[in-house]
């Protein structure tokens, strides 16, 4: 019972959030792919596959499909920001791992921008790679139907 807590009110078992390190949300991301590349209009949904594969990468950490599933959608949550931010005319510069962009830029963007601003997001790069990848099959597929 290490992720549950106790909340207060009886004994009640509450899930602890889950803290993932850089190197694990590396071998999730990896996991994502794998599973895209298996079935590609099936990867965002099947998170038995991604569960069992991160397993096999971490096997200490074991956080269950609803963390896996959470931290996925938060990371996909992220990369559509800034992706939003690329298009509107700001850079990600890969040294640094961060969105740059004049003032003014962040002025114009203010509510949305405050989130990633100054902010580090290192799987950025992977996760266009795999979300291009993603575009390319359902372009493909369209073209077929």
């Amino acid at each position: 019972m290490d992720r549950f807590g106790r909340n207060g009110v009886g004994n009640v078992a509450v899930r602890r959030p889950v803290r993932w390190s850089c190197d694990e949300e590396r071998a999730l991301i990896e996991c994502f792919e794998t599973s895209m590349h298996r079935n590609v209009y099936r990867a965002f949904r099947d998170f038995e596959l991604i569960e069992r594969l991160f397993n096999v990468k971490c096997p200490m950490k074991n956080p269950g499909i609803a963390a896996i599933q959470n931290h996925l959608r938060s990371l996909k949550r992220i990369y559509k920001k800034i992706h939003y931010l690329l298009e509107q005319g700001f850079t990600f510069d890969v040294e640094t791992n961060q969105v740059v962009g004049t003032d003014e830029q962040w002025i114009a963007v203010e509510p949305l921008g405050s989130c990633v601003r100054n902010q580090e997001f290192p799987h950025f790069p992977k996760l266009d790679e795999i979300m291009i990848y993603k575009r390319q099959q359902e372009a493909a597929r369209n073209d077929r139907e």
